[in-house]
């Protein structure tokens, strides 16, 4: 193609940034030791921390070998180092920095000749290509002023980005965050390099496809289609970015609107912890303590003041249906308690198979926590084990997995000092080992029915009520309730069955007064084979105590109940708990008796699917009540589930069944 004037270029790339307006800068990121380890011919990895690796500046294996991991491999192609090159060019005027990114893509076109139209290299793909695609020319305008970046180079390089950007343009991927990635380097692309040939056909072809994925791919709650809340945040980014440019530029014709970006927003940030970070919650990477990072909520207010939006918080207590995904916290503060309640329809290969899980963040920091992304690398056991059942806080049978069947009946109520969320998974558990997908087959597996029901005493504890249920016959399998708690040191009683965390600001006390018969507990911490009791840490996997409760399921239904009890500093209240299973009607009562001589009494039914009719002196139609009483024996507060009245408590009789407190 003929010389592109560098001026054209550069008005082009600053047109896209006047119509972005302030969210322009965000577009890609940089820090200045990347680009002095690029200059040294070092490109980093992010994986269980950052870390550097010599390949050269030139005639480099763009397979990775260092490494011969997916994400390496991915990293190395997509030109993460060539933002922070630009940026340290553009601050110092020092040529060395534009040389060692001339050096990087001229050395990345020798590796990769065309061939009818595309290069063959079976490690690239075409998310790749789009990530690198958007490096490349986003970067370019600030690179043209050094002599490195010559009028031949350039169309070099011009060249080399019609052939991978036109190749992209007929291979776009049919679904999910890819399809998103593709159209918007497309789009991106086409804005920046406009005088292009081919620069029409991707604006028209992109437009498209982000108008179809934003009415097809953000479910109605605001969550993306994925249910993967680091995904998500990428998502959110992205349509934030076009809505900014569909307002600027009309003539583009793209068609965001602010409600379902501002529903994403809010999404995004009901799945931030109490420190900012993401929660861990399928393919993410959670932050277990550390102080707070603004990033998420100061985006989402950065987006609703542009809008014309309030900058006030949602509600701290939030449900996502669509997604199956609950967040409750007490407060928006740093020090807040947070739940998180896992019943999520399935989103495709990021999910986890990790339905009725639970987490618990308090007081700044993770104490019952979701292991989220060991690593992509299907080579590594650990990859299947962190995505696995087992490694959940939730029941399995025999360590099996669950299957991508959706839970049922899920709801969420919320009323002053409660919240009760309940769900069933009923896809059964198979032995066959899950990674992008079963890729060997489910296997031979048993049918089982888990019914989990959590109730949240606000300033008291969490009860936590399993109904599980497995076809009659057959040899017992084993019954798993597994409690994933973050690394540290941890005191246990395995007679009392009572698990106390030990860190030094904020902990966790564990009770398990109902469990099923014969069910020993055992704690299992940086094991291999089966890999058992591990969370990502700086520089690799890190141990942490895994609270697995076990025992062959003879009997076709059982049930279990918790008591999980957040609390600061390092002494754990006193409490006594005792639990009534009754065999006739499968009622269940808890008795918490606390060191201040007040008291908390549960009684639900099975499944919450019956009335409990009448228990010591309690008569009712609920299907679950609290009680809590003081030290002097006076009720202080309550709560009916699905009943019209409580005596002796309730003197009337509700018109109609109902949740209330008194």
């Amino acid at each position: 193609m003929q010389t592109i004037s560098p001026n054209t270029i550069i008005a082009a790339r600053q047109r896209l940034l006047n119509a972005l307006g302030s969210g322009g800068h965000a577009l890609i990121s940089h820090n200045r030791e990347t680009a002095e380890r690029a200059v040294a011919g070092e490109l980093q990895f992010h994986h269980l921390g950052i870390r550097y690796y010599q390949i050269g500046r030139v005639n480099i294996d763009w397979s990775g070998p260092q490494q011969r991991h997916q994400e390496w491999e991915a990293q190395l192609n997509r030109f993460f180092h060539l933002p922070s090159l630009a940026t340290a060019y553009v601050e110092t005027g020092e040529e060395r920095y534009a040389e060692a990114a001339r050096d990087y893509i001229a050395d990345w076109i020798r590796a990769h000749p065309t061939v009818d139209g595309w290069h063959t290299a079976s490690y690239d793909n075409t998310l790749n290509l789009s990530i690198r695609m958007l490096q490349w020319t986003l970067t370019l305008a600030d690179f043209l002023p050094s002599p490195a970046f010559s009028p031949e180079f350039v169309t070099h390089m011009l060249d080399s980005i019609r052939v991978q950007q036109d190749f992209l343009s007929v291979h776009l991927a049919p679904a999910a965050n890819w399809r998103i990635a593709h159209a918007d380097s497309l789009l991106m692309t086409a804005i920046a390099l406009p005088f292009l040939p081919e620069a029409e056909d991707w604006r028209d072809v992109s437009v498209r496809v982000l108008n179809d994925a934003f009415y097809r791919q953000i479910l109605p709650d605001g969550a993306h289609c994925e249910r993967t809340p680091g995904y998500h945040h990428w998502m959110t980014d992205v349509y934030a970015r076009y809505w900014q440019l569909a307002r600027a530029l009309p003539e583009l014709g793209l068609c965001m609107t602010v409600e379902p970006i501002a529903r994403m927003y809010d999404y995004a940030l009901a799945t931030s912890t109490p420190n900012g970070s993401t929660t861990g919650l399928h393919d993410c990477t959670a932050r277990f303590t550390g102080g707070y990072d603004p990033e998420i909520a100061d985006a989402r207010a950065a987006f609703r003041r542009t809008a014309g939006l309030p900058e006030t918080l949602p509600s701290p207590t939030q449900c996502f249906p669509d997604a199956g995904q609950v967040f409750l916290r007490d407060q928006w503060a740093e020090d807040a308690v947070y739940l998180t309640f896992d019943a999520t329809t399935w989103g495709g290969a990021h999910c986890h198979l990790s339905r009725n899980a639970v987490q618990v963040h308090a007081y700044g920091r993770g104490l019952l926590v979701d292991p989220g992304t060991l690593t992509y690398e299907t080579t590594d056991p650990k990859m299947c084990a962190g995505k696995a059942t087992r490694a959940h806080n939730t029941l399995n049978l025999n360590g099996w997995n669950q299957s991508y069947a959706d839970p049922v009946n899920t709801r969420c109520l919320n009323l002053p000092g409660y919240d009760l969320i309940s769900s069933c998974y009923e896809g059964g558990y198979w032995p066959g080992e899950y990674n992008w997908g079963f890729w060997g087959g489910h296997g031979a597996g048993r049918y089982g029915q888990h019914f989990r029901t959590l109730l949240w005493v606000r300033d008291r504890c969490i009860v936590i009520l399993d109904h599980f249920t497995r076809e009659h016959g057959g040899e017992a399998p084993l019954l798993e309730s597994n409690w994933q708690l973050s690394d540290g040191p941890i005191t246990v009683d395995a007679a009392a069955r009572r698990v106390v965390t030990q860190h030094p600001d904020a902990n966790l006390l564990l009770r398990f007064p109902l469990t099923a018969p014969g069910m020993t507990l055992a704690v299992h911490e940086g094991e291999h084979d089966p890999e058992r009791g591990w969370l990502p840490g700086d520089g690799g996997y890190t141990p942490a105590p895994q609270i697995c409760l076990s025992a062959p399921m003879t009997n076709s239904v059982v049930q279990l109940a918790t008591v999980l009890v957040p609390f600061k500093g390092t002494q754990a209240p006193e409490l006594r708990v005792e639990a009534d299973d009754c065999p006739d009607n499968g009622l269940l009562a808890l008795h918490l008796r606390w060191g201040d001589g007040s008291t908390d009494e549960i009684l639900a039914t099975p499944r919450l699917s019956s009335a409990i009719d009448a228990y010591a002196n309690l008569i009712t139609d609920a299907a679950l009540v609290h009680l809590h009483q003081d030290a002097a024996g006076k009720l202080v507060k309550g709560l009916v589930v699905d009943g019209t009245y409580l005596r002796p408590y309730t003197a009337d009789v509700r018109d109609e069944m109902g949740t209330f407190t008194y």
